[in-house]
């Protein structure tokens, strides 16, 4: 019996993978994948906070520009009211 006989004889008696490297393969890919979500979920939620901040800090430089440019209306811009029926 030569090597490449031998050699030939351990792979065909050797098929696949066991339960137990299967189980572990399944357990790192788990823990893999709730860690991906985990941080997926966190920069999800800091870009909402982000954005939330922005648009306060846009909705009071609107605040402050409206109420320090104080305008009236003219005689000609006034608004007529009818009366109900």
């Amino acid at each position: 019996m030569g090597i490449k006989s031998i050699l030939h004889a351990k792979l065909k008696s050797n098929h696949g993978f066991t339960l137990v490297e299967m189980m572990v393969v399944a357990a790192i890919l788990s823990v893999i994948m709730l860690a991906f979500t985990g941080y997926m979920f966190q920069q999800a939620k800091q870009g909402k906070v982000a954005e939330s901040k922005q648009s306060f800090i846009n909705l009071k430089a609107n605040v402050l520009n409206a109420s320090s440019q104080p305008e009236s209306l003219s005689s000609s811009e006034t608004m007529q009211f009818s009366q109900m029926p």
